[in-house]
């Protein structure tokens, strides 16, 4: 059995009671192995085997469920972090 690992996030959780919700949709799909959610990150982890489940069906069951996953956008934060982090990489070109 192949297992494969999908990370996405989520729009529409606004109570604790939402996380566990989202896990016991998945967990009824036949080839999920195990689900877990960040509430705070609205981060959803599948744990599945692509033989029996495709994303595509998870993205399906989630979207159904009332909880559409999108893809995250960096935070300006983490654009700029980036950006600095890339900037002192570079070569100055100064002689030592």
């Amino acid at each position: 059995m192949e297992e494969k690992t999908l990370k996405t996030y989520v729009k529409g959780m606004y109570c604790v009671q939402c996380p566990e919700l989202i896990i016991c949709t998945l967990l009824q799909l036949r080839g999920v192995i195990d689900a877990d959610v960040e509430y705070f990150k609205s981060l959803v982890t599948v744990r599945f085997d692509p033989d029996i489940v495709t994303e595509a069906q998870i993205f399906a069951a989630l979207d159904d469920a009332g909880y559409p996953p999108f893809e995250r956008r960096p935070s300006i934060t983490e654009r700029l972090a980036a950006k600095l982090a890339h900037a002192f990489d570079r070569p100055t070109g100064r002689a030592k």
